[in-house]
């Protein structure tokens, strides 16, 4: 299991979870190049339905399932690796941000010496 396998499960969004796997792609794709976060739909959406075989808005339907069940299995997770209090679950960008920021770290405490 890697990083975001294991974060996604503490956030109760394991492999027999719809939209698992869309979940795994469009945080792979945001680790690479975190600018696709300002055009969701072509640069993350489309590439994962691309991979998966789904239109982009049953990916984005699926992303916003998995967001939605992470804020209510596991609020206070997903609040520590955002790194702030959220008011209520967050949408599927913020929520995109929130593991490139928080996977990225983790990268980079890694490789420090």
């Amino acid at each position: 299991m890697d990083k975001i396998d294991i974060t996604l499960c503490k956030l109760g969004i394991c492999p027999t979870y719809t939209g698992y796997r869309e979940m795994c792609l469009a945080i792979r794709l945001t680790l690479e190049d975190p600018a696709r976060l300002t055009a969701l739909v072509r640069c993350i959406y489309t590439p994962v339905g691309q991979t998966t075989g789904k239109r982009w808005t049953a990916v984005e339907r699926n992303l916003r399932t998995v967001v939605r069940r992470a804020w209510e299995v596991n609020p206070a997770y997903l609040q520590e690796i955002a790194g702030r209090p959220l008011e209520r679950w967050p949408g599927t960008g913020e929520f995109l941000a929130i593991m490139w920021g928080y996977l990225a770290a983790q990268d980079a405490n890694a490789t420090t010496p």
